[in-house]
């Protein structure tokens, strides 16, 4: 009993002490960066026989956009566990004879179904629970228009044209909460594994000692013309509200089920204690756990000394057992009744319920829900006696500017105009020889 105590106690150790050494990945940081869009052209027609040729400079192709989508093949977050840096294609630039540059390529990163999205702030901001729902989480970076965008009858060969705007950088945290109808529940080597192992397909591990399994397994069970998906969770401790033995990791799974199987060890010291020990942890970790629908099943009846005092452990549970079944994992005695109860109860229940989200998505058919609308308009402020000019579209116009080139430096004043800047300046007070900043460009007012 001693060298069995001794055991468990290092082995809990091992758990909560060197967590990177488990396959159990649930929870990741990610970093995304969508693609820029690509510059628009400077060009004029240079054509026999067109001896007034015109600009001909084609637009940037839009930067690709990072894209979050759910896959029922995928079934755990370890795929990111060295991958976690995830850039789109950067858009063409435009050419001559008005071609429009190449679209950025968009980056597909495929998660689990059960994936919640959050932000830094750690809001949620997606929740994928359906195959092929898709989360649109960092837009590509619009192309800059080309010189042929900004011909009009006073500028017939504009020499202006516009940059592609940036991509995106965001950090984001995926949290794989597994979709389970029936999640099994339970101290560890209480029998959960040879459960799911013989009501369905699935293959855990199973051995005799605790902590055979170190993350979830699911099966598809079918049962009475009906089919529904199962979880194992790993075998829960004392202190797993708080994180103990990966407590929260495993604990966090159990929130999407809709009905739980408790499986109590029928050999175990005290039944009864650990049947309350788990649901105070549950209750702990998420008060609405405790009103989840539980049955309570005492396994390895095929053991005589089960079979004898099945109906004393029974009793020993309390009020609390309402839904009472004496089962062996290993030979099926009682699993189908139990399993009939199981069906019953899921037809009561409703089906998954979508958290709240910090961003609600529009009602379309499938939710994309989109980052935060870019800036828009124009704005001036100052900082240290500079004025500094906000308009998107004109910094990125800014950036393509030859400034030795008088007719490059006219036509972006005019354009300036024609958006409202120079009368914003002047009505910020702006005076000649004062220093004026848009994006990246500084030169002084005259």
């Amino acid at each position: 009993m001693l060298i069995s105590t001794i055991y468990t106690t290092l082995l809990l150790l091992l758990l909560s002490t060197r967590k990177e050494r488990l396959f159990m990945i649930d929870s990741v940081l990610i970093q995304i960066i969508s693609g820029s869009g690509g510059d628009g052209a400077i060009s004029g027609r240079h054509e026999k026989f067109v001896p007034r040729g015109g600009p001909d400079g084609g637009d940037g192709g839009r930067g690709g956009n990072v894209i979050i989508k759910g896959d029922h093949n995928e079934n755990t977050l370890i795929n990111f566990r060295y991958v976690k840096n995830f850039a789109a294609g950067k858009g063409g630039n435009g050419s001559k004879a008005k071609k429009h540059g190449k679209d950025g390529e968009d980056t597909i990163i495929k998660v689990p179904v059960g994936t919640q999205i959050m932000d830094e702030e750690g809001s949620v901001v997606a929740d994928i629970v359906v195959s092929g729902e898709e989360y649109l989480a960092a837009a590509g970076g619009k192309g800059g228009y080309g010189n042929v965008k900004y011909s009009s009858s006073t500028s017939q060969y504009p020499v202006i044209a516009q940059a592609g705007e940036l991509g995106t950088e965001h950090n984001l945290r995926l949290e794989l909460k597994l979709i389970a109808d029936v999640g099994i529940i339970g101290v560890p080597n209480a029998g959960k594994s040879s459960l799911i192992s013989f009501l369905t397909a699935a293959r855990p591990k199973v051995a005799s000692y605790p902590f055979t399994t170190i993350e979830p397994v699911l099966g598809l069970v079918e049962h009475r013309e009906k089919d529904f998906v199962m979880v194992d969770i790993p075998g829960l401790l004392e202190g797993a509200h708080q994180g103990i033995g990966l407590g929260h990791e495993f604990l966090r799974h159990i929130e999407r089920t809709r009905v739980l199987v408790h499986l109590v060890d029928g050999t175990a010291e005290n039944p009864g204690g650990d049947f309350h020990k788990i649901n105070r942890e549950l209750a702990l970790f998420d008060e609405s756990l405790k009103n989840k629908p539980q049955i309570l099943a005492i396994n390895k009846v095929d053991l005589e000394e089960v079979r004898i005092l099945a109906e004393d452990i029974r009793d020993a549970m309390g009020e609390d057992a309402w839904k009472f079944h004496i089962v062996s994992a290993i030979s099926g005695e009682g699993v189908s009744e139990m399993m009939d109860e199981v069906v019953q109860i899921l037809s009561e229940q409703p089906t998954l319920n979508r958290p709240k989200l910090s961003v609600e998505p529009e009602e379309e058919p499938i939710p994309i829900l989109r980052p935060e609308p870019r800036r828009r308009g124009v704005s001036v402020h100052q900082e240290d006696g500079v004025y500094i000019v906000e308009a998107p579209g004109v910094e990125r116009i800014a950036q393509r500017i030859d400034y030795e080139d008088w007719l490059a430096r006219m036509q972006f004043y005019k354009h300036m105009q024609k958006t409202g800047i120079v009368k914003a300046l002047e009505d910020a007070g702006i005076t000649e020889g004062n220093t004026v900043r848009i994006g990246d460009v500084e030169w002084e007012w005259d």
